[in-house]
This record gives C-alpha cells, sequence and structure tokens, in this order.
C-alpha cells in the first residue's frame, strides 16, 4: 500500500483527468509520447510491488510479477470507475486495499 497511495493520492488531485489517465493507459495508441511514459512508470510500479512480494522469500519472481499485476489492474480499476468519481484517497485506498487482501496469503 505504500507503493499505491502516492499514486493514488496524485490521481485524486484532478479526478476528471485521474479517470481519463488509466483508460488511455489501457486503450490508447502506445506509440504517443506520454501514453509510452505512462506505460513505463506503470511498469516501474508494477516491478516496486513485485520487489516487495518476493521479500518473503516464498514468492517466486514468476508469481510475484503476475500478482504485482493484478494489483495494477485493481489500482487502475479502482481509479477510473464511474462509481468512484466523488471517492476520496482514502476510500479508494481502502477499497484496493480490500481487493488486494484476497490476493496475499496471510
Amino acid at each position: 500500500m505504500a507503493i499505491v497511495r502516492p499514486i493514488v493520492e496524485c490521481n485524486r488531485t484532478q479526478v476528471d483527468n485521474g479517470r481519463t489517465y488509466p483508460r488511455e493507459m489501457v486503450f490508447g495508441d502506445p506509440e504517443e509520447p506520454c501514453h509510452l511514459e505512462a506505460l513505463t512508470i506503470a511498469g516501474q510500479t508494477e516491478e516496486a510491488i513485485a520487489a516487495v512480494l518476493r521479500r518473503d522469500g516464498r514468492t517466486g519472481e514468476s508469481e510475484a510479477a503476475t500478482t504485482a499485476r493484478v494489483v495494477s489492474a485493481i489500482m487502475l480499476l479502482a481509479m477510473s470507475r464511474t462509481v468512484n468519481a466523488a471517492a476520496s484517497a482514502d476510500e479508494i485506498l481502502r477499497e484496493i486495499r480490500d481487493q488486494v487482501g484476497v490476493l496475499l496469503p496471510r
């Protein structure tokens, strides 16, 4: 959540742009320079999440990478959903935490 929090907080500073940005990342032209930069940042975020997941020594490289992509998808969907248009950063973070909690062993 320490990795996800600043992204969600930034996303909520301009909600309309924050909801559009994730959709453009998924459906936009990957050759467009800003789109490519966004995908690079998303990849770096996933790598950081995967590194945290591997720290326990029980999670392998492939599983950590896949789980990180799922966490990223949860985050992007939570930030762009219409139902969350008026949600605060803390509300979105709570939604993300609840969903990610189902994925991770306790």
